[in-house]
């Protein structure tokens, strides 16, 4: 029987000031990163369909519809993005006069991804010690994947935003379990799935959870989660009928036609083999995280001039010292965290988060493999927090000395490394 006694304890209230001001710093970042890759030609690395989504800067989007296959395809897959990027427009548009529009809604994108760090601070608050928490939410919003998605026109920033709204919500609404928390739990996940279909998975937070913590009493205490899951058929329903029924028509082929359609059309043209594997686990969890290279040099077999993603192997963090220690520190985190004799006692009422970010990170891991694994960067960022949740946890509970100056070292290297391929020097 598992002791709530022994390692540290997360705070459960206050939050302070620091990751508001985080944030803030991170949409400062964000938005001139977006000006800087947009100078140097960057915005279309890893499959990014930048020059679709940057085309909302024009306007007139419900006008055109039906004009153009590529807006409609966005507004079919993707129709949260295309509301928000027409309300931030319009509401901005007194500001058009002294900044460009393409550079204000490049500040949307930036702001999603402020508003992704500071929800995955609140994330951290609820199972880590609050003298982790700033330096965690750091290492966040720093990731190579959270990073420049934020810097460019596309929809995975979005993505990122609302998983990381959803698990600090759940975090923070399994101990102190409300029915207006479980209607907001519902919300996030009905509209992260209008954003993007597969927000679904997220589901599988809570239900694992409850399932690790209640056993078969789940069917007792956790039967709103049945009522909570069907958010997403009933997305689903939206996006097929009110979206592409109504507002904008079937696309012209099966890659474009439908959800299902999709589907389909990926499972049938992707090579699954061993090298599909690597690449996509290269990808998934280290690139992702921090760039191995300074510039993308790599094309994928059906792309065979588009050379926007990274040489799937490690070697190339070995060709710098400061891109060495970090891979070396990526690593050594973790694997320290679990040695028997650093490993700390998890707290007991904690002991269902683990495997439920661990089902979560792998279901949607599995199907982006499934369906696309040569473009796994572009999917990412959505399981990023819940990533560094399952290295996070162990490492506070572990008896690692210099925990916090760790993570500051951590984030600290990545700001060098990431930022020298955001800026391509």
């Amino acid at each position: 029987m598992e002791s709530a006694a022994p390692g540290p304890q997360p705070p459960r209230t206050g939050f302070g000031p620091g990751p508001a001001l985080l944030a803030v710093a991170a949409f400062g970042l964000y938005w001139l990163s977006s000006l800087v890759l947009e100078a140097r030609a960057g915005t279309l690395a890893f499959g990014a369909d930048t020059w679709v989504y940057a085309d909302l800067a024009n306007g007139r989007i419900l006008e055109r519809i039906g004009t153009d296959y590529l807006h409609d395809r966005i507004i079919r897959f993707h129709p949260l993005t295309v509301a928000l990027a027409a309300v931030w427009m319009e509401v901005l548009a007194p500001l058009s006069t002294w900044i460009e529009p393409r550079s204000l809604l490049k500040a949307m994108f930036a702001a999603a991804g402020a508003v992704g760090v500071w929800a995955a601070m609140r994330a951290f608050a609820a199972v880590v010690p609050g003298r982790l928490v700033l330096p965690l939410g750091a290492v966040y919003a720093l990731t190579l994947g959270v990073w420049y998605f934020s810097s460019v026109e596309e929809s995975k920033a979005v993505t990122a935003a609302f998983a990381a709204l959803y698990i600090a919500t759940w975090l923070h609404l399994r101990t102190r379990w409300s029915a207006r928390g479980a209607l907001l739990l519902t919300a996030i996940l009905l509209v992260a799935c209008l954003n993007e279909i597969v927000a679904a998975f997220l589901a599988v937070i809570p239900a694992v959870d409850t399932l690790v913590r209640r056993g078969w009493n789940v069917l007792r205490h956790g039967r709103w989660i049945a009522w909570h899951g069907l958010a997403a058929p009933a997305a689903f329903v939206l996006l097929e009928t009110a979206i592409k029924g109504r507002l904008v028509g079937a696309g012209p082929d099966a890659e474009n036609a439908s959800h299902v359609s999709m589907l389909v059309h990926y499972l049938t043209q992707n090579d699954l083999g061993w090298a599909s594997l690597t690449t996509f686990l290269l990808n998934w969890l280290f690139f992702n995280v921090a760039a191995p290279a300074l510039a993308t040099s790599h094309a994928l077999p059906a792309q065979p001039g588009y050379t926007a993603y990274f040489e799937p192997a490690l070697g190339g963090y070995f060709a710098s010292p400061v891109s060495a220690a970090l891979l070396l520190l990526l690593v050594a985190i973790p694997v320290a965290s679990l040695l028997p004799r650093l490993r700390g006692d998890r707290p007991a009422d904690l002991a269902g988060i683990l495997p439920a970010l661990a089902a979560y990170a792998f279901v949607r891991g599995a199907f982006f493999f499934l369906i696309n694994p040569g473009e796994s960067m572009l999917f990412a960022s959505g399981a990023t927090l819940a990533h560094l949740l399952l290295v996070g946890m162990p490492l506070a509970a572990s008896r690692l000395p210099a925990k916090r100056e760790t993570l500051v070292a951590l984030a600290l290297l990545l700001l060098v490394v990431n930022g020298t391929f955001i800026l391509g020097v």
